[in-house]
């Protein structure tokens, strides 16, 4: 399989560039996925739409938070116009966006942190940001402490948050990849560990792209015997549960997902929709306020039945995913939604085909 180019990686190169001047990523180019697209669109208007300009981010959580700080501190007033879900997930108010001490949460976003980083450069004085609860997700902001050290931005990283000096100028980075994606790897891997062989390369080892995890987590779920409980943090790669969760259903222990508060207000609810899923699959589960207990079945996954992917594109990989152990056919619902992140997955997952035992 033919991986595709990593959105979060994409993003925040879209963003350094833009900043730097360098507009030569921003034609849309075949593959792009629904967020790269949005991100694309709004540094477009951003550019062109003078100081106001309108800013359709789509379903893209990322293009709303990293661009709403970044607007406010080239001096823009944008409008923006979001879709789905993505109006009632959290956002943060830079109306007054200044130089100084920024204290906030880091266990909502870590999109929150990135936008700042990228915005608190562009401003005069110096800035620093303070964590007031634990930072979720923390290799997030790796890859854009990577990115901004590669555009010629310096932030000082301390344990409980980042020195940010203003004044500074970004530099282009024209030679700078893209990275393959490991979270859209991550329902290639979960399908390996139920007895499929799928084939892919070009993937970083050394990326920090927090969804690398699922190289190490797969294998140690799939291999849980009857009787044995598995247990997963997956506060900071989030993105990993849908596949995992689906793979724990079908291993033969137990697994038990820590850190699963946030994923409640993604583009689904993907705590209620992988209960959903699971129970459909015939997988007994328990969910409290911050973890999900996975009953693995041991056997193969019950199939024959309809399921709805929630117009989430995490969830419709999930449950193709389990359709290679169902006992029968699987009918998903919508399958267009995939194109958010990976709009190639159901063309090549129709490549496969299955060998008679």
């Amino acid at each position: 399989m033919t991986l595709p180019k990593s959105k979060s990686h994409e993003h925040r190169l879209l963003v350094a560039d833009f900043l730097a001047g360098d507009y030569a990523r921003l034609a849309p180019e075949d593959g792009d996925s629904e967020d790269i697209l949005a991100t694309k669109r709004c540094l477009v208007a951003l550019r062109d739409g003078g100081d106001r300009a309108i800013l359709d981010c789509g379903e893209s959580g990322s293009t709303r938070r990293f661009l709403a700080p970044v607007a406010a501190a080239l001096g823009k007033s944008v409008t923006f116009v979001t879709r789905g879900r993505l109006a009632d997930r959290p956002q943060m108010d830079y109306s007054e966006l200044g130089s100084g001490l920024h204290e906030l949460r880091g266990d909502v976003s870590s999109q929150f942190v990135t936008g700042l980083l990228f915005a608190l450069p562009l401003l005069e004085g110096d800035s620093q940001i303070r964590f007031t609860t634990p930072l979720e997700s923390r290799g997030y902001v790796d890859m854009t402490l990577r990115v901004l050290a590669l555009a010629g931005v310096y932030v000082a990283v301390r344990d409980d948050g980042y020195d940010v000096p203003g004044g500074q100028t970004y530099i282009a980075q024209p030679s700078s990849q893209v990275e393959k994606d490991w979270s859209g790897a991550a329902f290639w891997y979960a399908m390996n560990a139920l007895g499929s062989v799928v084939m892919f390369d070009g993937l970083d080892q050394k990326s920090a792209q927090p969804d690398r995890a699922v190289a190490d987590l797969a294998p140690r779920i799939a291999s849980a015997w009857k009787g044995e409980s598995v247990e997963v943090d997956i506060s900071n790669s989030p993105d990993l549960f849908p596949a995992l969760a689906v793979l724990a259903g079908a291993s033969g222990g137990a697994t038990r997902f820590s850190g699963t508060r946030r994923l409640r207000l993604k583009e689904s609810d993907r705590v209620a929709a992988m209960q959903d899923v699971l129970k459909r699959f015939g997988v007994d589960t328990d969910v409290d306020e911050d973890s999900f207990l996975v009953r693995g079945r041991g056997a193969p996954l019950k199939g024959g039945g309809s399921f709805t992917s929630f117009a989430d594109h995490r969830i419709a990989m999930s449950i193709a995913v389990g359709a290679t152990v169902a006992e029968g056919p699987v009918e998903i619902d919508d399958t267009e939604c995939v194109s958010k992140s990976y709009p190639e997955f159901f063309g090549q997952f129709a490549e496969l085909r299955r060998e008679e035992q």
